[in-house]
């Protein structure tokens, strides 16, 4: 749990710096009554010897464990203040390193500028303030918007995407939705593929949407549990494994690991969707679309490892699936894809 206020820190209870106060000023006030009230006990009847000087010596640790409990609360007190102003000035520094991350962030025209500010927004990012972190992800995603919606050419990229990528492993989202999209106005953009434009995934978005050109196989990622992620006429290449779903409309896969096919409507057309696949492996792929029996997936290489068959879920034919797809006795290499 972390630290709350400025007297205890996880489940112990808080006391606020006024609190310490209150008990500070209480505790002296009760020391210098029991002061005089003990002064007037043993001296109230005059001086008497060795009676008196027993007396004081009874209550003098009594004396001295007051003074240790004013001496504590006072020190708890200044501890409190002390704490108190270091947040303050903690704060104050977070604000600073924020404003100066944006303002390096416009500098558009200066790369290493832009650089540092994200290094700078990168700091916050990765600090234990939640409410500067957020901020400054959102900084991060405004750059996104304005500078990588039709393509991902963009040198500070990486950049973006490493910082981004830290603040979604502590948590973090900016909560927004974006579509990279390139088709530039192209009112023929649904009937082609644009295989120039390569696309990345940028973490801390809440859904993204790619719509044509290439996504390509990220290291830093497994396709299948990026979340809330749509394609639409996109090429995906190099990824394993893929679950060909409703995530995807219309699209191709270029050596992919395919590890199911349940919606047609993923591939790239009804009528030749059999070109949506080009040197993929079917190895153990689960089918659950029977259309995908009526196609020669040889044409463009695709294959399955021999005694590893797909899968037609339904089972309602038997498969002679080496007329469908090649079938190779290992692996083929050099092993482009994966």
């Amino acid at each position: 749990m972390a630290d709350k206020g400025n007297g205890g820190v996880g489940d112990w209870p808080t006391i606020s710096e006024n609190n310490w106060y209150v008990l500070a000023i209480t505790s002296a006030i009760f020391t210098a009554v029991a002061i005089v009230s003990a002064f007037v006990w043993i001296f109230g009847d005059g001086f008497d010897g060795d009676a008196d000087v027993k007396r004081a010596q009874a209550l003098a640790p009594f004396g001295v464990a007051l003074f240790a409990v004013v001496t504590f609360c006072t020190a708890s007190w200044r501890g409190s203040i002390n704490a108190r102003q270091a947040n303050q000035s903690e704060s104050e520094g977070r604000a600073k390193l924020l404003q100066e991350g944006a303002k390096l962030l416009a500098e558009v025209d200066k790369p290493a500028h832009v650089s540092a500010g994200i290094a700078t927004l990168g700091v916050l990012v990765a600090g234990r303030d939640k409410s500067y972190a957020f901020q400054s992800m959102n900084l991060l995603a405004d750059f996104v918007e304005d500078h990588m919606r039709v393509h991902h050419e963009n040198r500070h990229r990486a950049e973006i995407s490493g910082v981004m990528r830290t603040g979604e492993q502590n948590g973090l989202n900016t909560g927004r939705n974006i579509v990279f999209d390139c088709t530039n106005n192209d009112p023929d953009a649904d009937q082609h593929y644009d295989e120039e434009t390569q696309w990345h995934y940028i973490p801390g978005f809440k859904r993204i949407r790619y719509r044509r050109g290439v996504f390509s196989y990220d290291p830093h990622y497994i396709l299948d549990e990026l979340r809330d992620v749509m394609f639409s006429y996109v090429e995906i290449r190099l990824w394993k494994p893929v679950n060909v779903d409703d995530r995807f409309f219309r699209c191709n896969f270029e050596f992919c690991g395919i590890n199911s096919v349940s919606s047609i409507d993923s591939l790239r057309n009804h009528e030749n969707f059999e070109f949506s696949f080009s040197r993929c492996d079917f190895s153990g792929c689960k089918i659950h679309v029977s259309e995908l029996l009526e196609k020669n997936l040889k044409k463009n290489k695709n294959y399955y490892v021999k005694g590893n068959p797909p899968i037609l879920i339904d089972g309602s034919v038997d498969v002679e699936w080496s007329e469908i797809l090649v079938c190779e006795d290992k692996k083929p290499g050099p092993d482009l894809a994966f």
